[in-house]
């Protein structure tokens, strides 16, 4: 095992039972606890548009696609979206996690390096969605997994199923019966887990957790064959009393020391100031803001949105220097609030 996955490893194990424990033991409230990062219960009308929610014109169309978000392991290890577009069908929750099973219908699908991470022969038996909660049975081969993916497979089920807009919780059981715990590793997962668990767990060096608020920032990575894609972190920093704008300067940062993965932000990038209004966080950027061929780079602008719609579900504004009028290399005016994008790392297919 090379020493950068070993590092991770080893700091994942120890802050996977604090962060499981909040998430799988919590209730509906704690959603509005400092650094909460769970999809609230709010209509936030058509312009903030999340993926999986079709029409019934488009479902019952012959060989309609859906596009969704699904989570596989990339080439490093991290748990990472994909974007597809699977058949729209009814239960298309439940198609989605069986895209998710090992030697499954995605597996010709997925740029190098990338694999399924739901054991081989995992069946999902039904899938019961109310009020906001996801009730998920699992056949037994859902079991049959190496205790280093325990804590993988609870995150690509958790956060493929909370990116549908009528799930926010989910609740695991095998063959009939729920789960109390994971059976390879006993990890808790009752009596629901949210995105409060977090997703590739990081820990600013020397922080006491208890004291300590969740921020999840994405980074970027390329596979073997040439395809970009944003991967998840959520890294427990320091508590403050505008974690938008500490998420924002823990972007700046970047990776980990020992991350394989890429920062979008110029370390030497300037925050001026972050400012939330009900329905928009104006980001206000200065010193060395990336910039290629006289344009903004859009990689660091779609980290941005990206970053911090999953801590505030609000849309976003940015500036350079107090100004909205300059121009992307993505073509995106971000000088007006944009949302959040339907898919995180689309495929096009």
């Amino acid at each position: 095992m090379n020493k950068v996955r070993w590092k991770r490893r080893a700091m994942v194990a120890a802050l996977a039972a604090a962060m499981l424990l909040a998430a799988g033991c919590g209730s509906a409230g704690n959603r509005d606890a400092p650094g909460g990062i769970d999809p609230p219960q709010v209509d936030y009308g058509e312009d903030l548009d999340w993926s999986g929610e079709f029409s019934e014109e488009a479902m019952a169309a012959p060989e309609a696609k859906a596009p969704v978000t699904l989570y596989f392991r990339d080439p490093e290890g991290f748990v990472t979206p994909i974007g597809m577009r699977i058949p729209a069908e009814e239960g298309i929750a439940r198609l989605s996690l069986q895209y998710m099973v090992e030697g499954g219908p995605a597996e010709d699908l997925l740029p190098e390096g990338f694999s399924a991470i739901l054991p081989q022969g995992t069946e999902v038996k039904g899938i019961d969605i109310r009020n906001g909660l996801a009730i998920v049975d699992f056949s037994e081969s859902f079991t049959d997994y190496n205790p280093q993916d325990e804590r993988k497979i609870l995150e690509a089920v958790v956060w493929t199923l909370t990116g549908f807009p009528t799930i926010d919780r989910v609740q695991l059981w095998v063959e009939g019966k729920p789960l109390k715990e994971m059976p390879v590793d006993g990890t808790p997962v009752e009596p629901f887990l949210t995105r409060a668990m977090g997703i590739n767990l990081e820990m600013e060096p020397g922080l006491n957790p208890a004291q300590a608020s969740p921020v999840t920032l994405y980074f970027k990575n390329v596979s073997g064959d040439g395809y970009g894609y944003f991967v998840p972190v959520t890294r427990l920093i320091r508590h403050s009393e505008n974690m938008t704008e500490a998420l924002v300067r823990e972007l700046v940062k970047g990776p980990s020391a020992y991350s394989p993965l890429h920062g979008v932000l110029d370390p030497e990038t300037k925050v001026h100031d972050v400012v939330m209004t009900d329905r928009t966080v104006a980001v206000n950027l200065g010193g060395n803001v990336p910039v290629i061929n006289g344009k903004v780079s859009g990689d660091a602008l779609q980290a941005l949105v990206l970053s911090v719609t999953e801590q505030t579900r609000r849309n976003v504004q940015i500036l350079v220097n107090g100004e909205s009028g300059f121009e992307s290399t993505d073509n995106v005016n971000y000088g007006v609030p944009v949302s959040r994008p339907a898919q995180i790392n689309p495929l096009g297919t």
